[in-house]
């Protein structure tokens, strides 16, 4: 073969199926690993009247009872509807649960203080206002229970 000659055929098609494993394999690890929570443990503590956070239009400037789910949207992101009623849904079953929707979409301040890369983002919050997990992508019900769990009042 010259230098100019063309790669074998074999070649190109084990280089094609590596990048389609790759890529698959990809997909596979964010799709498990997205809506789960991962554990916080550098102390981060939010205070909502400096984020100025609000719910049906007022300031919100407690925590709730036993945990508050922070989580932050934008306008155009297509899992924040899904997420904000699932986590609607235990707040309106549980009184020691809130739950706080905050739009970054003119805040980018805001996502870069919290270091959100995607959104929905959900910080789970203990009574204080402590970050104890993030939930990266749109939540899962089994991951909002066992962090509603992990909290006694």
């Amino acid at each position: 073969m010259g230098e100019n000659s063309p790669m074998p055929v074999e070649i190109r098609l084990i280089i094609i199926a590596a990048l389609v494993l790759l890529v698959v394999g990809a997909g596979f690890y964010w799709r498990i690993t997205t809506g789960r929570a991962k554990r916080v443990a550098d102390g981060t503590q939010i205070d909502l009247a400096r984020l100025g956070a609000t719910k049906n239009g007022k300031p919100v400037t407690e925590f709730g009872k036993k945990i508050t789910f922070l989580q932050f949207s934008t306008e155009m992101c297509s899992q924040c509807r899904q997420t904000a009623h699932l986590l609607g849904e235990f707040e309106s079953q549980n009184p020691d649960v809130l739950h706080i929707e905050f739009d970054l979409t003119h805040r980018l301040d805001v996502a870069k203080k919290f270091n959100i890369l995607q959104t929905p983002t959900t910080l789970v919050l203990d009574s204080h206002g402590r970050v104890t997990s993030r939930i990266g992508g749109a939540a899962k019900t089994q991951t909002i229970q066992d962090e509603i769990g992990h909290f006694q009042i």
